[in-house]
C-alpha cells in the first residue's frame, strides 16, 4: 500500500506543478501510459513525466524503471472501428456537430478532384491518340496517292472517297478525346483541325475519282445489210464499246510512251477473262517470261472476275502473244484495232494432278498427266515432270513430249536446262533439232560467262554434233578432268584438233591430250606422240606407250 501512496503522492505532484494556465486535455485517459509490472504482472496507468523514472509496484513492492520493455503496447485500430468521441479528430471531413466537441472553427474542405485529372495517363490512353493521329494521316495518304491508274481507289467517285475521310475524322477525334482527359477541349480542337485538313484531300487529289467503265453486252452482228458509212459508225461504236468493256486507259498510255522511245519495243494487252484472284501472279510470271517482257508488266482487275494485263517492253506480236497464251485456256479473239488478245483462262490447268498417278510409270494416265504438267505454267511442276520422264521409258507422246522439251531449252526462265536434256536424251527421236537447241543454249550461256551444265553438251555429243567440237576443246583445255570425258566421246573428229592444241599442253592437260589421242586417233597422232619423247617423267613414259599400242592396234599394224 505504502507504494501505491508513493506513486498517487508523485502523480499529485506532477499535476500541482503544471500551469494553471493549461487548457485540460478533452481525453485525459489519452496522456498516461499503461505500464506492467515485470514482477506480478499488475497493470497501472501512470503520467507521461514519469517515463525514464523509477516507481515501486503497489503489489509486490518491486522497483522498476518504466520504458519500452514495462510499456504495455495497445492493439492498432483505424477511424471508425471504434466509436469514441475521441476518434473524431481522425474525420477528413468535421462531423456535424464538430465544434462543440472541439471547442474550434471546423476546416472546410474544398471537393474531391477528378481522378482522371491528377492521376498519370494510362498507356492505353497514350495507344488511342497515337492510333487517332496515325489513322488520319495514313488515310490522308491513302487518299492522295491510291487514286493512281490500277491503285485501289482508281475509279472510287468523290464522295465515297468523302465517306471514308469522314469515318477516319470521326475515329480519329474520338480516340484523341479519350487519350486526354487533362485537356479536352486542346485535344478536341487539334482533332478538329486534323478532321478538316483530311475532309479536304479529296477535293485536291481527284486522280482517279472518274468511275470505271461497267461490263457492257458486246455489239452483236446481224444479217442487215447497211450502207458503207453505217457499217463503218457500228465498228466504230463496237470498238468504242470494247474499249470502255475493257477499259484500255493503262494499255494506252503504255503505248505512247513506248511509240516515243523507239526501242523497238512494244506494249499490248490480254484481256483475260474469268481468271482467279488466286492464280493471277502466276500467270502474270508466265507471260513476262515467255513474252520475254519486262518487269512492269501489271494486272488490272475489271468486273466480273476479268482482268487487262498491260504486257510491256515485249517484242511479241499479237499472234505471238496468243499462241503463249495456250496454256493459260483459250485463245478467243485477237483486236488489233486496240492491242489486246482476249484470252478465257480454264482455272483447271492450274491444279496438279495426284502425285500417286504422276509417279507411277505402270499407270495408264502416266504418260499423259506428265505431258499436261509440261505445259503448266508453274516451272515447279515443269521441273518435277521432266524428271519424272527422264527416267521412263519413251512409249506413247514421244513426238510431243520432244516438242516441249525442246521449247523449254529456249525459255530463259527454266533453270532446270540440264534436267531438260537428260530427258531428251531419253526422248528425242531422232538427232538434230534437240543437239541444235542444246548447242544455242551452250553459246548463250559462254556468251553471259555462266557455267555449261555437262549436261547439256552430253545431249550434244550423244547426238555428235560436230559443231561441238571447238567449243569442247575450249572447255577441256580449262578443266580437262570434268570434260576428257565427253570430248572423247565424240571419237576421231577430235583428233586434228587435239593435235593442233597438242604443243601448248603441259602438266595435267598433256597427260589427258595422249589420253585422247589414244582413244580416238589415228595414224596422224603417231608423229605427235613420238614427238613428246617423255624424258624423265616415268607416268608419261606409260601413258605414251598405251596410246602408241592402242593406236596401233586400231591401225591393224
Amino acid at each position: 500500500m505504502l507504494g501505491l501512496w508513493m506513486l498517487g503522492v508523485a502523480i499529485t505532484s506532477d499535476c500541482i506543478k503544471s500551469s494553471p494556465n493549461d487548457m485540460p486535455h478533452p481525453n485525459p485517459d489519452d496522456s498516461l501510459l499503461l505500464i506492467r509490472c515485470p514482477s506480478c504482472g499488475q497493470r497501472f496507468k501512470v503520467g507521461e513525466d514519469l517515463r525514464e523514472r523509477t516507481v515501486e509496484c503497489g503489489g509486490c513492492e518491486h522497483r522498476f524503471r518504466i520504458d519500452d520493455e514495462v510499456i504495455v503496447r495497445g492493439r492498432k485500430f483505424y477511424p471508425g472501428e471504434r466509436s469514441a468521441p475521441a476518434l473524431n479528430r481522425f474525420q477528413r471531413v468535421p462531423l456535424s456537430g464538430g465544434e462543440s466537441l472541439i471547442g474550434a472553427q471546423p476546416i472546410r474542405y474544398g471537393n474531391m478532384p477528378d481522378p482522371a485529372v491528377i492521376e498519370p495517363v494510362s498507356p492505353q490512353r497514350i495507344m488511342a491518340g497515337a492510333v487517332g493521329v496515325a489513322g488520319i494521316v495514313l488515310m490522308a495518304l491513302f487518299l492522295m496517292f491510291g487514286g493512281a491508274s490500277g491503285g485501289l481507289l482508281d475509279g472510287m467517285g468523290t464522295s465515297n472517297r468523302l465517306v471514308m475521310a469522314g469515318f477516319a475524322s470521326l475515329l480519329g477525334v474520338f480516340l484523341l478525346y479519350y487519350a486526354n482527359p487533362k485537356a479536352r477541349f486542346k485535344a478536341l480542337a487539334v482533332g478538329l483541325s486534323l478532321s478538316a485538313g483530311l475532309m479536304a484531300v479529296p477535293f485536291f487529289f481527284k486522280t482517279g475519282s472518274a468511275p470505271l467503265p461497267t461490263r457492257g453486252d458486246s455489239i452483236s452482228g446481224g444479217t442487215v445489210n447497211l450502207k458503207k458509212e453505217e457499217a463503218t459508225d457500228v465498228v466504230d461504236s463496237s470498238i468504242t464499246a470494247l474499249r470502255s468493256r475493257i477499259g484500255t486507259g493503262p494499255l494506252v498510255s503504255e503505248m505512247e510512251k513506248y511509240s516515243l522511245s523507239g526501242s523497238g519495243k512494244r506494249a499490248v494487252g490480254m484481256w483475260l477473262r474469268d481468271l482467279n484472284e488466286r492464280n493471277k501472279h502466276l500467270v502474270r510470271d508466265y507471260i513476262v517470261r515467255v513474252a520475254e517482257a519486262d518487269s512492269t508488266t501489271h494486272l488490272y482487275p475489271r468486273d466480273g472476275g476479268d482482268y487487262l494485263l498491260v504486257v510491256t517492253g515485249t517484242g511479241k506480236s499479237l499472234q505471238e502473244l496468243a499462241e503463249l497464251s495456250a496454256p493459260l485456256g483459250q485463245a478467243k479473239e485477237i483486236y488489233p484495232e486496240i492491242s489486246v488478245v482476249e484470252v478465257v483462262v480454264n482455272n483447271e490447268n492450274f491444279i496438279e494432278g495426284t502425285m500417286e498417278k504422276l509417279s507411277n510409270k505402270e499407270d495408264p494416265a502416266f504418260y499423259d498427266l506428265n505431258k499436261r504438267e509440261l505445259e503448266s505454267i508453274e516451272l515447279g511442276r515443269v521441273k518435277r515432270a521432266v524428271q519424272r520422264l527422264a527416267d521412263a521409258e519413251p512409249k506413247i507422246y514421244r513426238t510431243d513430249i520432244t516438242r516441249k522439251l525442246i521449247g523449254l531449252l529456249g525459255e530463259e526462265g527454266v533453270d532446270f536446262k540440264g534436267a531438260v536434256c537428260k530427258a531428251l536424251a531419253v526422248w528425242s527421236e531422232r538427232p538434230g533439232p534437240a543437239s541444235a537447241a542444246a548447242l544455242k543454249e551452250v553459246r548463250r550461256l559462254l556468251a553471259a560467262n555462266q557455267p555449261v551444265p555437262p549436261e547439256i553438251v552430253s545431249l550434244i555429243v550423244l547426238e555428235k554434233n560436230a559443231e561441238i567440237v571447238p567449243i569442247l576443246d575450249e572447255l577441256w583445255y580449262k578443266n580437262p578432268m570434268t570434260w576428257e570425258s565427253l570430248y572423247g566421246d565424240l571419237g576421231q573428229p577430235i583428233e586434228s584438233t587435239v593435235i593442233k592444241r597438242f604443243g601448248e599442253t603441259t602438266g595435267s592437260v598433256r597427260y589427258s591430250a595422249i589420253r585422247l589421242l589414244g582413244r580416238t586417233g589415228g595414224a596422224d597422232s603417231l608423229p605427235v606422240l613420238a614427238s613428246a619423247g617423255g624424258g624423265s617423267d616415268p607416268e608419261l613414259k606409260v601413258l605414251l606407250e598405251q596410246a602408241r599400242r592402242s593406236i596401233t592396234g586400231r591401225l591393224g599394224q
